[in-house]
């Protein structure tokens, strides 16, 4: 050994364990998002070149990676990066790396985990109805709903303290629903199920890193088999439904445990709490449920809630907005995420109004009239539970009141749309009677949505998947009136 050799500093083994812990990530995120492609063979040599580490380092890199089953170690060959499905796709790091570079992906895979555990492990906490677990749900419960009406919560600064007291309660909660099952698999899937409570607020949390990171949240906004974005501050739906799930379990009732469980995890997803069969579901375990088990100060909230939830009428929906919006679009993937009929506004057009637009004349409103009372007739026979989702141009505000004359509950979606790009929407359109040269008559008689009717606006530009899954949300808070929407430009 040289003099220069003996005097280098030798590495400490806790810095050499933290290097290798980095290039074990750095590794194992490349994989994970396929910078290393399915059967690329990783030497150790190259592993060693590229990130600039000693053999024993390197070597210790690919058995890592080989215990998680990212890669296969061969004599004399290396190693080899295996296929996802051979993945140890239950290992934190794992499910920490693909949330990293797949988060939607990733999301919907653990979410789909919890569906199936969750409601099956709080009945059978509701079985076991362990003392111990019932003091823990239930205390957590009320912290829960404690944390998210606390006013500082939504403020970025000031609510920091708040949102990681909430999240981390939060993750005890679920671990504790998954501890009352007393089945030690549920419990050993108990990493997983944290790491995708945590991951909604702390990376997908609506009021973090504004712009580009908001943007690239919203992606996770697909549909209603998808996981929304973090709010800003709890749904207080989803806030009384975690103490119907702690207070059913510490009454032993297992239909509601269940029920409540499976409800939380729908209204992750937009849209799915509005599904029938999960509300008749949860309408059977509110029937078992003894509300006076509650605190006083809880009891009348949650029954408010509750009855809102249950009982409330499936309001019409009616996707508005100039031709080429994608009204029809987006209205048919509405109707099929909701469940319910989907009528296209285009068909209640009498002959000659078609033909009048064929020809390139606008209509007025006296040819309207006979269209917008057939929608509206539409709109009247739509049963309360079966509810209707309907394509309207709906471009001034006395036609939407037309509308509104039979179905008062009616919710407005307007696609905001700039006129350059619906020109060219329309333009490249086949088969269809409305020509590009109607356009512009189309935004001379437009009239958006004012602040007292109950609707909302949304890019029409946007992808429809979102579009929809915006609207599911905005469904399962409440058909108030809308928030102005700023029309794109153009």
């Amino acid at each position: 050994m040289t003099g220069a050799e003996s005097d280098a500093p030798v590495e400490s083994e806790d810095a050499l364990r933290g290097s290798t812990a980095a290039v074990v990530q750095l590794l194992g995120c490349q994989i994970v998002e396929g910078g290393k492609p399915r059967d690329r063979h990783l030497t150790v040599d190259a592993v060693m070149q590229e990130f600039g580490i000693t053999r024993p380092m390197a070597r210790e890199v690919l058995q890592t990676l080989h215990q998680k089953g990212l890669v296969n170690l061969q004599p004399r060959v290396g190693a080899t990066v295996r296929a996802l499905r051979r993945w140890d796709l239950l290992d934190p790091d794992v499910i920490a790396w693909r949330l990293e570079v797949a988060p939607d992906s990733q999301m919907r895979s653990l979410t789909e985990l919890r569906e199936v555990i969750e409601p099956r492990a709080a009945r059978l906490a509701a079985l076991s109805r362990s003392a111990e677990i019932c003091h823990d749900l239930t205390g957590r419960a009320r912290t829960l709903l404690a944390l998210s009406e606390e006013p500082d919560f939504a403020e970025p600064r000031e609510g920091a303290a708040i949102r990681q007291r909430f999240r981390d309660v939060d993750a005890a909660f679920h671990r504790t629903l998954l501890a009352g099952s007393r089945n030690e698999l549920f419990l050993r899937l108990s990493h997983p199920v944290v790491m995708a409570l945590n991951h909604r607020i702390d990376r997908d949390w609506a009021g973090g890193r504004q712009g580009a990171r908001t943007v690239a949240s919203a992606r996770g906004l697909v549909g209603a088999d998808t996981v929304q974005r973090y709010p800003l501050r709890p749904e207080p739906i989803a806030m009384w439904l975690h103490m119907g799930l702690a207070y059913a379990v510490d009454q032993g009732i297992a239909t509601a445990s269940e029920a409540f469980a499976e409800a939380i995890l729908a209204e992750i997803r937009g849209g799915r709490l509005q599904d029938p069969a999960v509300l008749d579901r949860l309408r059977a375990g509110l029937d078992l449920f003894d509300v006076g088990g509650l605190p006083a100060a809880h009891r009348d909230g949650f029954r408010d809630t509750m009855t809102a939830l249950v009982r409330s009428r499936r309001a019409p929906v009616v996707v508005m907005g100039v031709t080429g919006s994608g009204k029809s679009t987006v209205g048919r993937c509405l109707a099929e995420s909701l469940r319910t009929p989907f009528e296209e506004g285009d068909d209640f057009h009498p002959a000659r109004n078609v033909e009048s637009m064929e020809r390139g004349e606008p209509l007025d409103d006296r040819s309207r009239s006979p269209w917008l009372a057939a929608v509206a007739g539409r709109m009247r026979a739509a049963g309360a539970e079966e509810g209707l989702v309907v394509t309207c141009s709906a471009l001034r505000r006395i036609y939407r009141e037309m509308l509104r004359v039979a179905r008062p509950d009616a919710f407005f979606v307007h696609l905001v749309l700039g006129q350059d790009e619906a020109t060219a929407r329309v333009a490249a359109r086949k088969a269809h009677y409305m020509p590009a040269s109607l356009v512009a008559s189309q935004f001379a008689d437009l009239e958006p949505l004012e602040e007292d009717e109950a609707g909302m606006a949304i890019d029409a530009t946007l992808p429809v998947e979102r579009i929809v899954a915006e609207i599911q949300t905005r469904l399962a808070r409440g058909t108030r009136p809308h928030t102005p929407h700023a029309p794109p430009t153009g």
